[in-house]
């Protein structure tokens, strides 16, 4: 227990709980050595989890903007919040361990993100919680390993409570790496939708496509009728692949997101308009949203999405309130078109999830 003011009577434990489980992760960071007690509550993984749920619930949008091509003298990485834009930390040597990293790749399950460094045509990849300033360094897996060939994906194993990583390359092999055990297991990977017959495609979700235990990515095949999309699903807890239909529907563009908590996939049809599909349960999809917008996304959170002007301005849409927000930041390195940009936009989320391993 903490004492009180008066230093006669302690605060119940409950209380503090109720109380710390509200406050920001960089508030609880300092906390850790108020005492005791509060050290080892805000270290219990049940007390992270409480914490996480409960930033969940804000809905309020916070994103991360990371900068690749940002000088030695200048930060990265840029955090946009209710309360203004301002770099996420300040510590210059904290950003040294992030020079070289050139890419974000999956960003955020949980608040963890996945980095990629490539050095002389050689890939390697850590994982980064931001809030907390920690990062992991992944073990290099028995097997080429490269997003020139493969794809990735990362999430939370329910069962075991532990965060595992998957990686695949199209009808040759998988791996899982568990953070738990911290080494891959690699299994051959073959899939009907991947037949060398076909013409198929894998696109990566706008935002992260972690939900409820499993990992999402869309298969665009191409056929006389058009471009037929599925999806291809990982289940964490069980280590196994998936296949679910699409929509019935062909069209030109898609791209795969999470619609609150959803899977749906976003549908280009004309003219900056487009269409939401949502996934009421495996290969039965609905139709909910059809809405016009400016073409060039950033990222995807919830039900806005979040575009930039030819200014290099970043804005946000909400498609269910039909309300456009301009996010007070004008970046220059932020490009309406991929191939010229610098800079990637994250959704982000305060986590107190450690990622180090434990003799680090």
């Amino acid at each position: 227990m903490a004492t009180s003011d008066n230093g006669h009577r302690p605060f119940p434990e409950d209380l503090d709980r109720n109380i710390l489980v509200k406050l920001p992760v960089k508030s609880l960071l300092r906390f850790k050595c108020v005492c005791k007690n509060w050290y080892t509550l805000i270290k219990n993984p049940n007390f992270i989890k409480e914490h996480l749920n409960n930033c969940s619930k804000n809905k309020c949008l916070q994103l991360l903007i990371y900068d690749y091509g940002a000088s030695d003298g200048s930060p990265p990485i840029t955090l946009i919040s209710d309360q203004g834009v301002f770099p996420l930390h300040e510590n210059p040597d904290y950003f040294q361990r992030f020079r070289g990293m050139t890419n974000i790749l999956i960003g955020s399950v949980d608040g963890i993100y996945l980095l990629e460094r490539v050095s002389d045509d050689k890939y390697s990849y850590a994982l980064w919680n931001p809030a907390i300033r920690e990062v992991r360094p992944l073990p290099k897996p028995k097997m080429p390993f490269s997003t020139r060939e493969g794809f990735f994906g990362c999430g939370l194993d329910p069962l075991s409570n532990g965060y595992k990583l998957v990686y695949f390359i199209k009808n040759i092999y998988a791996a899982v790496y568990s953070c738990s055990r911290d080494s891959w297991r690699i299994f051959e990977f073959t899939f009907r939708i991947f037949h060398p017959a076909k013409n198929c495609i894998v696109r990566f979700a706008l935002g992260t496509a972690y939900l409820n235990g499993a990992y999402y990515w869309m298969i665009n095949e191409y056929t006389p009728e058009g471009v037929k999309c599925s999806f291809l699903s990982f289940d964490f807890s069980n280590e196994v692949f998936g296949e679910i239909d699409g929509p019935v529907h062909y069209s030109v563009s898609k791209m795969p997101i999470l619609f609150d908590d959803s899977v749906a996939l976003l549908d280009y049809c004309e003219d900056f308009v487009y269409d939401i599909w949502v996934m009421i349960r495996p290969g039965v999809w609905n139709k909910r949203f059809t809405f016009q917008c400016f073409p060039y996304f950033k990222c995807w959170y919830s039900s806005t999405v979040i575009f930039v002007t030819r200014g290099s301005r970043l804005v946000s849409y909400n498609v269910k309130t039909q309300k456009t927000t301009r996010l007070g930041l004008s970046y220059p390195g932020l490009k309406r078109f991929s191939y010229e940009d610098r800079c990637a936009v994250y959704p982000y989320k305060e986590s107190l999830v450690a990622i180090k391993r434990e003799n680090e």
